[in-house]
Parts: C-alpha cells; structure tokens; sequence
C-alpha cells in the first residue's frame, strides 16, 4: 500500500456504477518501489512530514535517505536473537517517518497454535530504555521473520554488511529479499526469513485439525466480510508490510508497544507500518462491522494482536472467488534492473506470503495482469460505494491523501490502477480536487 502520488484531498469522491461516467484520468508512471500512503511522523523529517514530539538527532543521519538496510543476528530464530535489538544502520533512524522499519516474529508451536512477537528495531549506536521481552518458545517451534519498512527499499544484512544473496548468515535464515541468487534485486519495502518451513508446518496444522482459523464472518449488510485477498480493498502491491507498532521515545530509541511500556514511557509517541495488513484490521473492519482474526502476543501477555501470517492464513482459506493473488505487474516482483515482469521474482514473493505458485492447477492463477486489473476495476468502486456514508465517518489514515476513509481509499484506488498499468478499463470515478492539486 504505497506512494501519495499528490496531495489529493478528494473532497468529493463520485461513484457512478451503473450506467455511470467514466473520467479521463492521466496515467503516472512511478518507479517501483513507491513510499506508502500512511505512517505517522516525528521530529527528524523529509520535507513531506508533518509534526510531532521532538526527538533527539544523531550525528551522521540523512533525514532525507529512503533506503536503509536492518542488520539482523545470527540467532534469530532463537529467544536469544528475537529479544536482541536489531540495528537499523545509519544514515537512516527511526525518528524518520520514511526510514521506519518494522519486524514480526510468527511462531507456531508443536501443537500448532500460532502466536505473534514483535522484534525491536532500534537506531544503530542506541541502547532500548527497556529491554525487550525475552519470548518463551516451546520445543519444535517453526518461526518466520517478516519486516515492512516506510520509505523506498529495506534491504537486510548480516554483522558483516552481506545480504542475502551472498551471507551465508542469512542464507541459513532463508532470508529472501528480492529474487533469489540476483543481486541488486529487491521487492522495496518486505523481506522475510525462514517462511517455506513456518507456512508448511501451519497448512500442516489446518489440515490435521491442530488449528482452526476463524471464517472472515460477515460485515453489517450480510456480506463476508473482505480479507487481504479481496479485489475490495486490495492495492498495487497487496499482500506487503506488517500491523507491528513500536513506541517512539523522546531519545530517539524504540520500545516494544506494550501495555507495560505505554504504562512507563507516557511521553513516546505510536509509530507504525503503513501497511495493507493494518488498514484492513485498524480501519476498514471496525468501520464495516468485521473482526479481523488476532492471536495471543508473546511481547505483551494477555494482548491478542492481527498480523501479516494470521489475515493471511485466513485468506488463504476463507477467501471467496475472484481471489486476489500477486500478479505479474505487482511493482514489487518486476525486477529491479529493468522493471519487467519476472514468474519467477512474483513465485518468490508468493511462497513469502503463502499463496500457490503460478500455474494452471487447482486454486491457482496465471499471475494474469488483464484478469488482476478488471477485477479491480469491476469489484472495488462498488464496495467503496457500498460503504460510503461508513467510511466517510472514519479518520483517515493520511490527511495528505484524503480527508476520511473514504477518500483516501478512492485516492488510493485510482493510484492502484495507475501503477497496475491497468489501461483495459475506463474507471467509473470522477474526482474533485482541492487547491493543492
């Protein structure tokens, strides 16, 4: 979920459905990997931030770089590594809206219950306030990393500044950052470890009868209610970045979003992921009347948390056809030196978030991006039409892309289909601009 491509206010978003007007709306063409539409901001800031606490800068940052990289352990998949604070390397700081990044642990045990921990990333050269949780695994646990990022590209290194096609550090973590055995290649903003052992031994676990995942239910009309697989509210690059929040404190350094933390730091500020996975289960269920499917925290015991793994595993499951799977034209599997479709980059990133390979076969797709864009086209306006007297009721996640929900998510929608190349359709919206274009 990406790019303010304007700052669009969207006074008035009109949805003619049926034997509507189709608008004439001039396509942009952006580079790939595009900054997310949402996040919230803090003292150390890029010309396009808005203001909050201050916080103290350190020497050798660049409030102005958008691609950073996270130095990761060896140990991660262990207590010792989750609850160690991993670096993210300077010039970037997570003071820094557009340079926030952001991890979640996903941890199935032996008896196939999922539970989620949030590693704490923190500025090199900074020590947390407080020590992050020590998590408690049982024997067997599977464990996949996942991380999202706010700005252009989050690439991860070992110790020794190696990535993942050359360390054989985070080789052994099954580390994938773009296409596997290409370097340079990125998806931009997601990467993630060790997810082809987690994501088997999960299906293993629903199909044994170990775990039983809620249905998606139904939202306040009787409708099921939309999951991150749903051409109603899916995006250019679906399926991407994470609900994980960290706390910000004055300091500059990072604390687990705990309830004992909120209780100790009253001064820090909420920083998050502006994520596809957190507008579904933050603003768009509770507006429509859904519940997104939560599992215990290990960092915050007696919380229940959404996350990337849970919504979807539950896509996978429950979600109803057309079913929305990562195309050949999502940005984040063109690849990176030319910017042309890859099967191969679109599979990686398919095993990262547990859908079937590309193919022909039974529950599966040919990654078509003229079947993507006319269900995306034919699906969503209707459902935010549906919904809009709900969503315009609602903050908006970024007052630079609309002014409730439900502008912002049509600014969003348009962009989509601009980024998709989507060029097959004319689009039943119209817009109303402000003075800022």
């Amino acid at each position: 979920m990406r790019t303010p491509f304007s700052t669009v206010a969207l006074e008035a978003f009109l949805l003619s459905i049926i034997g509507g007007h189709a608008v004439s709306i001039q396509h942009k063409h952006f580079h790939a990997h595009h900054f997310h539409y949402w996040g919230n901001s803090t003292a150390i800031q890029p010309a396009s931030s808005t203001s909050a606490p201050a916080t103290t800068a350190t020497a050798g940052l660049n409030p102005n770089a958008v691609d950073c990289q996270v130095m990761i352990p060896s140990n991660a998949l262990t207590a010792e590594g989750l609850s160690t604070p991993w670096k993210l390397l300077s010039p970037c700081s997570q003071a820094v809206t557009c340079q926030q990044a952001f991890a979640e642990a996903a941890v199935i045990d032996s008896g196939g219950q999922i539970s989620i921990y949030h590693p704490l990333i923190i500025d090199e050269g900074k020590t947390p306030q407080a020590d992050p949780v020590f998590p408690v695994l049982g024997p067997g646990s599977q464990i996949a990393l996942f991380f999202g990022f706010n700005g252009n590209t989050l690439t991860l290194v070992d110790s020794n500044g190696e990535g993942t096609n050359t360390s054989p550090i985070l080789k052994d973590l099954q580390c994938v950052n773009g296409l596997p055995g290409t370097q340079g290649d990125v998806f931009g903003q997601v990467s993630w470890c060790n997810t082809e052992p987690f994501w088997n031994a999960v299906n293993a676990a629903v199909a044994n009868g170990q775990l039983n995942v809620p249905s998606l239910g139904t939202d306040s009309l009787g409708n099921q209610c939309p999951s991150t697989r749903s051409f109603e509210i899916i995006d250019q690059d679906q399926s991407d970045n994470l609900p994980t929040k960290y706390l910000l404190l004055p300091d500059g350094s990072t604390a687990q979003f705990t309830a004992a933390n909120q209780a100790k730091f009253t001064s820090a500020i909420e920083i998050d992921n502006a994520s596809d996975e957190a507008l579904i289960a933050d603003f768009i269920n509770p507006a429509i009347g859904c519940t997104s499917f939560q599992v215990d925290s290990i960092d915050d015991p007696g919380a229940k948390v959404s996350a990337l793994s849970t919504q979807e595993l539950q896509a996978l499951i429950f979600q109803q056809e057309p079913v929305a799977l990562v195309p050949l034209n999502d940005p984040d599997t063109l690849l990176t030196a030319s910017q042309t479709e890859s099967p191969a980059k679109t599979n990686a990133y398919r095993i990262g978030v547990n859908q079937p390979q590309l193919g022909s076969g039974f529950n599966t797709d040919d990654g078509s991006p003229t079947n993507y864009c006319n269900n995306l086209v034919d699906i969503q306006p209707r459902f935010l039409a549906t919904f809009q007297s709900k969503f315009m009721s609602v903050t908006t996640p970024d007052a630079g892309i609309g002014n409730n929900l439900f502008t912002f998510l049509g600014n969003r929608f348009i962009q989509s289909f601009a980024n998709l190349g989507c060029t097959n359709k004319n689009i039943p919206v119209s817009c109303t601009l402000d003075s800022s274009g």
